[in-house]
């Protein structure tokens, strides 16, 4: 089972959330998508946040390790090689039955990052904030008050040589091509393979995102395993 943050976080209105939360969460993040060695705590003023990141890194490598590493695909990471398929990073069946897509998304790839959270919860929840390390948190809550089992995003992998600068959402603010929030696959598969065909851009996909308690946790599947990572471009 995945490590969890230790941190409290207050649930009183106007709350002010511990630093260490958030620092913890970014370790988090970056330790479980580090196959190699837990990674440095960045320099940073405030020694709360940099003992939280610290302890998160841990937890998230010890997870990586244990239970399968986690690629950072909106943040930056390279994609993985084709030889890293069965060790550092390893795709899986998809899991998906539908009918008439099934075939489409054959695979999936785990992935960690908070950006394309921000943007589920935006849709699900209109005035939710995220950020602060509660992002995965509010939005989990959310779909368990909402009955939300799991939610789809199509989204490019390829992000624009000049992103929007005055984006109002962090995917496209960093240059990335995103569709609508879905509630099941079927509804959600048009609009990804319409910009592989239609718009002939090879690397689209769709983010599936299931609860996983305050985890920044989604599934990557991508169109006619078209845009897997490795791929070159």
């Amino acid at each position: 089972m995945p490590r969890h943050n230790p941190y409290p976080v207050p649930d009183e209105p106007g709350r002010i959330v511990p630093v260490e939360v958030r620092g913890w969460q970014d370790g988090y993040d970056a330790g479980i998508s580090s196959p190699s060695r837990v990674p440095p705590t960045p320099l940073v003023r405030d020694p709360g946040y940099a003992d939280g990141w610290t302890r998160g890194a841990r937890a998230g490598n010890a997870d990586g390790g244990a239970e399968g590493w986690r690629w950072a695909c909106f943040d930056g990471a390279a994609r993985p090689s084709p030889g890293e398929a069965g060790g550092r990073y390893a795709h899986r069946d998809s899991g998906e039955r539908s009918a008439e897509y099934a075939q489409v998304f054959t695979r999936c790839w785990p992935c960690v990052g908070e950006r394309p959270l921000l943007v589920l919860l935006a849709a699900v929840a209109p005035g939710q904030h995220g950020g602060e390390g509660l992002t995965g948190r509010v939005l989990a809550r959310t779909c368990a008050g909402k009955g939300v089992s799991q939610l789809y995003l199509p989204v490019g992998l390829k992000p624009s040589p000049a992103p929007d600068e005055g984006a109002g959402d962090p995917l496209t603010h960093a240059g990335y091509w995103h569709g609508g929030v879905h509630e099941s696959l079927d509804e959600a598969a048009p609009e990804a393979i319409d910009h592989v065909l239609v718009r002939v851009v090879r690397f689209a996909a769709l983010v599936r995102y299931r609860p996983a308690a305050e985890h920044h946790f989604f599934d990557l599947l991508p169109v006619y395993d078209m845009t897997a990572p490795g791929r070159p471009a």
